[in-house]
């Protein structure tokens, strides 16, 4: 995953990304680095392809101090979970979620 982009309003492009997939995820330092890592379940029928995650960094507030938009790297099958890792800047606490995908053939937005 690539691309860090300032923090100046990015959101979603797929908004009700969360009917059809499902993010576990966790922050860890690793080899003195923060790192934010976990799967991505696709809980629809249909393969969803050019995925990509919003990662924001969050004040104590939860206010965003830094965003991160990267491809997950690979599609995710129908009922597949794929895991990701990002590199991010310090930051109290995360959000992670679906910024954009397409969804294959059975449905779907």
């Amino acid at each position: 995953m690539s691309a860090t982009s300032p923090a100046h309003g990015l959101q979603s492009l797929a908004p009700g990304w969360e009917q059809y997939f499902t993010i576990d995820w966790q922050a860890r330092t690793q080899e003195n680095r923060r790192v934010v890592s976990g799967t991505v379940k696709n809980r629809y029928g249909a393969t969803a392809s050019r995925v990509q995650l919003l990662v924001e960094g969050l004040d104590d507030k939860g206010g965003v101090l830094g965003q991160h938009v990267g491809w997950l790297g690979r599609n995710i099958g129908p009922f597949e979970s794929v895991p990701f890792e990002v590199s991010v800047a310090p930051a109290a606490n995360y959000r992670v979620t679906i910024f954009a995908y397409d969804q294959g053939r059975g449905g779907g937005p």
